[in-house]
C-alpha cells in the first residue's frame, strides 16, 4: 500500500512528501528495494541488510508526510469507507475537469483516462521560449 495523500485528501502536492506507508512489489523487484531491508536472522531475531548489491539505496526520511498522515487518520475513521470512496472519486471528477479545461492550451502527451491527477508537457510553451520551470511549482 502506498498513501499519497494529496490525491484522496487533498493535502499539498509536495508538501505531504513523496508518500508513506509500507510498499509491496513483485519479487522480481525485489533486489531493487531501498536498502537496509528488514530481515529474519537464523536465530530468529529481525535485523537489518545493509548488503545490497542491486539496491537503489537509501530513502532519506520526510517527517512532514507523518503530520499528514497523523491528521488524517481521526478524519478517515470519522467519516468512514464511504467519504474516502466520494474523495477519491472527486480526485477523477477533478482531474479530467481540468484537463478538459486546459487541454488545447497546454499538450497533452498521452490518451489515455486521466486517474487522480493530469500530467501535461510544455512542449506549447515552449515555442515561444516558457520551459517547464517557469511554470511549475517549487
Amino acid at each position: 500500500m502506498h498513501l499519497n495523500l494529496h490525491k484522496t485528501f487533498s493535502t499539498p502536492h509536495g508538501g505531504g512528501g513523496p508518500g508513506s506507508g509500507p510498499v509491496a512489489c513483485k519479487q522480481i523487484l525485489e533486489p531493487f528495494l531501498p536498502s537496509p531491508v528488514l530481515i529474519s536472522k537464523p536465530d530468529g531475531t529481525l535485523g537489518f541488510d545493509y548488503d545490497r548489491k542491486q539496491s537503489v539505496g537509501r530513502v532519506r526520511r520526510f517527517t512532514e508526510i507523518s503530520e499528514c498522515s497523523c491528521a488524517l487518520s481521526p478524519t478517515s475513521s470519522r467519516t468512514g469507507r464511504m467519504a474516502c470512496a466520494r474523495r477519491t472519486e472527486d480526485a477523477v471528477l477533478n482531474a479530467n475537469y481540468i484537463r478538459k479545461g486546459l487541454t488545447g492550451t497546454f499538450d497533452l502527451p498521452y490518451s489515455t483516462p486521466s486517474m487522480h491527477e493530469v500530467v501535461f508537457s510544455d512542449k506549447l510553451q515552449n515555442k515561444n521560449g516558457i520551459k517547464t520551470m517557469d511554470l511549475a511549482s517549487v
